[in-house]
């Protein structure tokens, strides 16, 4: 399945969207702000992730580098401004 994954960064927590092809939400969670945690969700939960976008923050470019180098998912990263 393919799945796209939004990423809301606060210092200590990170919300999680996956979100279908199609456009329906399929899972939601909070983890910790870090990037094995996020990591650890996105294999688990979306193992068919193929995008993630990542809001930008005092947290982005360290978990982009992080969750990039980590290879936690098949496709690549996309970061936006809210």
């Amino acid at each position: 399945m393919v799945d796209y994954i939004g990423l809301d960064v606060s210092l200590k927590k990170t919300s999680i969207c996956v979100v279908s092809q199609a456009g329906s939400v399929v899972r939601e969670g909070i983890v910790d702000s870090d990037p094995e945690a996020i990591a650890a969700f996105v294999r688990s939960k979306a193992p068919g992730a193929v995008r993630v976008g990542l809001e930008t923050g005092p947290t982005a470019t360290l978990l982009w580098s992080e969750l990039k180098d980590g290879h936690c998912m098949t496709g690549g990263f996309r970061r936006w401004r809210p």
